[in-house]
C-alpha cells in the first residue's frame, strides 16, 4: 500500500496527499506533520522503531472543515479516492487523484462565505499592459479584462480573489517583497507555456466547443492577454477538478462603461465591504443595508455597492423596483417570504454541474423551486418596467422540480452510499428486492422468537455487526445447558455467547444480497438523476439571476421602510444638495445618541468646494464620508437617509482620508496621502465628487499648507468638481474670498465652563479654533503635559505671527502644465521673524567680504520684506 501511496505522491508533491483508506483521509511523512500542526490532530505513526512512519487522519464525513484550515494555511490538497470496489477487489483497492482542492477552487457551501464570490484570478503582463480573467467556480461566473498596468493592483482589490494564477517569470520589483501587495491571496506560479496565446484561444475553444471567441467579444489580435489569462486559468480548473463543467457557460468581458470604478483607497476608506480597522464585514455599509433573503442577492449587492451605476436609466429602472415595493408592503412581504425559502441556486447548479451534488441538495433544489410559481404570481402585476420584465423572463422550472420531487423521498439521508433516496414507484427491481428485504426482517423477528421458545433463553436477541453478520447472542448465566447442538459458538464476550446457525447464515445471505443490490439500483438512479438535473443548469443559473435582482430591490425597499429613508431626485446636472442627511452606518451602530443630521449643499460653479473646519472629534471625517455615501446609495438605485436629496450622477467617487504608512510598499504616511492625492488630481473629471480629508498634515506646517492651497486650486479651478475638503490649516478659509466657487462651513462646537461640548452641526464660515488641548485631555494625556502645552500655545499666540495669504495662482488652462510646476519650493505665506534670526545667526561675518555682506544683506531684505 505504502508503495502505492508514494507512486501518487510524487506526482502531486506541491500538494497534501488525502489518501482515502476506509472511512478515513490518512496522511503521512511531511503531509501528516503539516497537517497535524495546522489541524490540531494527532500525529501517529505507521510501523514502529525505525521504520515509523509519521501519520495522521481526518474523518471522510468531516474533511470540508479540514480542507478549508489547510487551505486558508495555503496548502493545496489533493484528494485520493478508491476508485475500485474493496468487496470485489482482490489485493490492493485502486486509487487515484479525482480532485486537488485550492483556495480558488472551493465550491462547498459550508465552507465559503454565502455573501461573496470566490474568486479565482489569473494575471499576465507585458508591455504596460496587463490581461486578468477571474472565475468563480462555484457559480460558474466568468469575467475577462485588458487594463493598463498600472490599474490591476486596484482591479485585484476590487475583484478582492481567493487565489491568483501568474506565469512563473512573474517577480515582485524587489526581493523579498509580495507581488501584489495589500492583496491577501496566495499567489500560485504557472509554467511560462500556459500563458501561450495560440495554446490559450485552443484552450478556451475546446473548453467551450467554439470555433471563434469572438462571440464573447474576445479578439486575439485585440485582448490577446486576456485571452492568455482565460486560457491558463481553464487549463489550471481543468487540471485541478478533473471533470466537465458545464456551468461555466461562457466569458464575459468586463464592461466599466455604466458602472463606477472605485480605487482601493476610495473602497477601504468609505467601508463600503469591511472596515479598515479590524477588516470585517460587521460595521461596513453593506452590513448595515443588506436585508436580502438569498445568497445570490447578497453577493449581487455586494456587486452594486463595489460597482455603483453611471448610466441614469439604470439608476432610475432600479429606483423605480425599489419605490414599488416601497409603497406595496403586502407584496413585500409576500415576495421576502418567497426569498428566504429559495437556497443558493448558483452553487447548486455548480455542484450539480461538478457531480458534487448530495441527496439534500437535490431536495433543496426542489423546495426552491417549488416557491417560483408564487413568485411569478406576485410580480407579474407589477408596474415597474424592471419588475415586469423580470417577471417576464422568469423559468418557473416546473418540470425540473417535479423530476426531482417524483424520484426522490422528501427527506433523504445525505450519504449517497447508503441508500433509502429513492421512492417506491421508481423502479421495479428496487420495490422488489425492498420486498425482500422487509419481509427478511420481519423472518428475523419470528426466528428469534422461535428460539426462545425452543431453548427457553428469554434474553437471546438476534444482533448484526459487519466482521460476522448475524448472530444469535446470549448470556452465559440464562444459557447454561441450553444451547441447541446445532449452534455454533463465534465470539465469547465477558456476560455472554455469540452463535450462528445453518438457517440464520441462508437468511444473511438472502437479505444482505438484497440490501446490497438496493444500494447499488439507488446509487445508479441517483447518478442519473443528478445528471439530469445538471443538463438544466443553464436554465436554473438564469433564473437564479432574476431571483437575485427581485431580491436587491425588496431588500432596498425594506431597508428604506425600516430606516425611514427618502427616495433621492437623480439627474444629469451637477447639483448635489442634502436636506438633513445622516451617516447610514453610525445612525445604526451608534444607539447611546441620537445622530445629528446636516444638511450639503454643492452646485458647481457657483458652489464646487467646501471648505469644512473644526477641531478633532467634531465630525468632520464623518460629515464628508456621510456625503460619499449617501451618493453612492443613490446610485445603485437605493433610498438614502435623509430628509431629502438631489443628485446629479457622479463618474467616480475618490476619497484621500486617514493617515497610514504602507508597510508592504515601503510608503510613508505623506507618501501614502500624496499618491492617493495625485491619483485624484490626474483622474478626477469635472463630474467627480471628491472628498479630501486633511490632506498635507503628514508633513511640515509649510509644506503641508502649500499642498493643501494649491490642491484647493486645481479642484476649482481646473477639475470644477464637486469637492468637500475637512482641514486643520484655518488660512484656508482665505480661499472663500479669493474664488468664487470656495464655501467656508465648519462643525459648531460650544464652550462652557472651560469645557468643549461637539454639536456635530455643520455651520456656515469657517472657524480658527482647533481645540487641540481639549481633545487631549478627553483622550488621557496626563494632566502636566497639558500644562506645559498650554504655556507653549500662549507664547507662541503671543507672538502674533501674520499670515498673510497670496493672491491666487493663475493656472494654466493645461492640466499638464498646472500639474508640473517649477521645483521652488510655494512661498504662499509670510514667513515668521524666528526665521529671518536663524539665517542671521548662520553667518559668519569675519569670513564674508564688505560686498559679499553687502549683497547677502540685499538678499534677506528681498526675501523677507513685506
Amino acid at each position: 500500500m505504502m508503495t502505492q501511496y508514494r507512486s501518487i505522491k510524487r506526482q502531486h508533491e506541491d500538494a497534501l496527499l488525502f489518501y482515502r483508506m476506509g472511512d478515513f483521509y490518512e496522511m503521512f511523512y511531511e503531509d501528516a506533520k503539516d497537517a497535524a500542526r495546522i489541524l490540531g490532530i494527532t500525529l501517529t505513526a505507521r510501523s514502529k522503531g525505525a521504520q515509523a512512519i509519521p501519520m495522521a487522519g481526518v474523518p471522510v464525513k468531516a474533511a470540508e472543515a479540514y480542507l478549508l484550515k489547510l487551505v486558508r494555511a495555503g496548502k493545496r490538497v489533493a484528494i485520493c479516492e478508491q476508485t475500485g470496489d474493496p468487496k470485489t477487489t482482490k489485493g490492493l483497492v485502486d486509487r487515484e487523484v479525482v480532485r486537488i482542492v485550492t483556495a480558488g477552487t472551493l465550491t462547498e457551501d459550508q465552507v465559503l462565505d454565502t455573501d461573496r464570490p470566490n474568486w479565482l484570478c489569473a494575471l499576465l503582463r507585458a508591455k504596460g499592459r496587463a490581461g486578468l480573467a477571474w472565475l468563480d467556480l462555484s457559480t460558474g461566473t466568468f469575467l475577462v479584462q485588458e487594463r493598463a498596468d498600472s490599474q490591476i493592483e486596484d482591479e485585484l482589490g476590487r475583484i478582492d480573489p481567493a487565489e491568483i494564477l501568474v506565469s512563473e517569470h512573474e517577480q515582485p520589483e524587489r526581493e523579498g517583497e509580495p507581488l501584489f501587495p495589500g492583496i491577501d491571496a496566495p499567489v500560485h506560479p504557472c509554467p511560462a507555456f500556459d500563458f501561450h496565446v495560440e495554446e490559450c484561444e485552443k484552450e478556451l475553444l475546446r473548453f467551450f466547443s467554439l470555433k471563434t471567441l469572438e462571440g464573447f467579444g474576445l479578439a486575439k489580435d485585440a485582448m490577446p492577454l486576456a485571452i492568455s489569462a482565460a486560457g491558463a486559468l481553464i487549463r489550471y480548473v481543468q487540471e485541478t477538478q478533473r471533470h466537465a463543467l458545464p456551468h461555466v457557460r461562457r466569458i464575459e468581458v468586463f464592461q466599466d462603461r455604466g458602472r463606477m470604478l472605485l480605487d482601493r483607497a476610495t473602497r477601504s476608506s468609505l467601508e463600503l465591504v469591511r472596515t479598515q480597522r479590524e477588516g470585517q464585514r460587521e460595521g461596513s455599509l453593506l452590513s448595515v443595508i443588506d436585508k436580502t433573503r438569498t445568497p445570490m442577492g447578497a453577493r449581487l449587492l455586494r456587486d452594486r455597492v463595489l460597482l455603483p451605476f453611471t448610466l441614469l436609466d439604470e439608476v432610475l429602472s432600479v429606483q423605480a423596483a425599489v419605490m414599488e415595493f416601497f409603497i406595496e408592503r403586502s407584496i413585500r412581504e409576500q415576495i421576502r417570504e418567497q426569498l428566504g425559502s429559495i437556497q443558493d441556486l448558483e452553487r447548486l447548479s455548480a455542484r450539480l454541474s461538478c457531480g458534487r451534488a448530495l441527496p439534500r441538495d437535490l431536495t433543496a433544489l426542489a423546495e426552491s423551486l417549488s416557491r417560483l410559481p408564487k413568485l411569478h404570481e406576485l410580480l407579474e402585476p407589477r408596474q415597474s418596467p424592471r419588475l415586469a420584465a423580470l417577471a417576464a423572463a422568469m423559468d418557473q422550472l416546473q418540470d425540473v422540480r417535479a423530476l426531482i420531487q417524483e424520484r426522490m423521498v422528501e427527506d433523504p439521508p445525505n450519504q449517497v452510499q447508503n441508500g433509502g433516496l429513492i421512492r417506491s414507484g421508481v423502479h421495479e427491481e428496487l420495490d422488489e428486492l425492498r420486498v425482500i428485504s422487509t419481509r427478511g426482517k420481519d423472518w428475523m423477528l419470528r426466528f428469534q422468537e422461535q428460539e426462545i421458545e425452543r431453548t427457553g433463553i428469554h434474553s437471546l436477541r438476534i444482533g448484526y455487526n459487519k466482521v460476522f453478520g448475524y448472530y444469535i447472542e446470549a448470556t452465559h448465566a440464562a444459557s447454561e445447558g441450553r444451547v441447541p447442538t446445532e449452534w455454533v459458538r463465534k465470539q465469547t464476550l465477558k456476560n455472554a455467547e455469540r452463535y450462528v446457525t445453518p438457517e440464520l447464515k441462508d437468511f444473511e445471505t438472502k437479505v444482505l444480497k438484497a440490501e446490497d443490490r438496493i444500494k447499488e439500483i439507488e446509487y445508479e438512479l441517483f447518478t442519473q438523476l443528478r445528471e439530469a438535473l445538471a443538463r438544466e443548469v443553464a436554465r436554473i443559473l438564469d433564473t437564479a439571476q432574476i431571483v437575485a435582482d427581485v431580491d436587491v430591490a425588496a431588500s432596498l425597499a425594506e431597508l428604506a421602510v425600516e430606516r425611514a429613508w427618502c427616495c433621492p431626485k437623480v439627474d444629469e446636472s451637477k447639483t448635489l444638495l442634502i436636506e438633513e442627511g445622516r451617516h447610514p452606518v453610525l445612525e445604526t451602530t451608534l444607539r447611546s445618541e441620537p445622530f445629528v443630521p446636516n444638511d450639503s449643499d454643492l452646485e458647481p460653479p457657483g458652489k464646487s468646494l467646501l471648505l469644512i473646519t473644526g477641531p478633532n472629534m467634531a465630525g468632520k471625517s464623518t460629515y464628508i464620508r456621510q456625503v460619499a455615501l449617501l451618493t453612492l446609495l443613490a446610485q445603485i438605485g437605493s433610498f438614502v437617509p435623509a430628509r431629502s436629496m438631489e443628485l446629479g450622477l457622479v463618474d467616480r467617487i475618490f476619497t484621500r482620508v486617514g493617515a497610514s504608512d504602507d508597510i508592504a510598499r515601503g510608503s510613508s504616511t505623506f507618501m501614502v496621502e500624496m499618491t492617493e492625492t495625485a491619483n485624484i488630481l490626474n483622474n478626477a473629471t469635472e463630474h467627480s465628487l471628491v472628498i479630501l480629508d486633511e490632506v498635507g498634515r503628514g508633513t511640515s506646517t509649510y509644506d503641508g499648507l502649500s499642498l493643501a492651497w494649491a490642491i484647493c486650486e486645481a479642484l476649482h479651478q481646473d477639475l470644477g468638481c464637486r469637492a468637500l475638503f475637512a482641514t486643520h490649516y484655518h488660512q484656508l478659509t482665505e480661499l472663500a474670498d479669493l474664488m468664487p466657487g470656495v464655501h467656508n462651513c465648519h462643525v459648531a462646537v460650544r464652550e462652557w465652563e472651560n469645557e468643549i461640548v461637539f454639536l456635530h452641526r455643520i455651520q456656515p464660515g469657517g472657524t480658527d479654533k482647533s481645540y487641540g488641548l481639549h481633545v487631549a485631555r478627553l483622550a488621557g494625556v496626563p494632566g502636566s503635559i497639558l500644562d506645559r502645552a498650554n504655556q507653549i500655545l500662549d507664547e507662541l499666540e503671543s507672538e502674533g505671527e501674520s499670515i498673510k495669504p497670496l493672491a491666487v495662482h493663475k493656472r494654466s488652462q493645461s492640466r499638464e502644465a498646472a500639474y508640473h510646476p517649477t521645483p521652488r519650493q510655494l512661498n504662499l505665506f509670510r514667513p515668521s521673524a524666528d526665521r529671518l534670526l536663524d539665517e542671521i545667526e548662520k553667518l559668519s561675518p569675519d569670513e564674508l567680504s564688505p560686498m559679499d555682506a553687502l549683497l547677502k544683506l540685499k538678499e534677506l531684505r528681498d526675501r523677507y520684506s513685506t
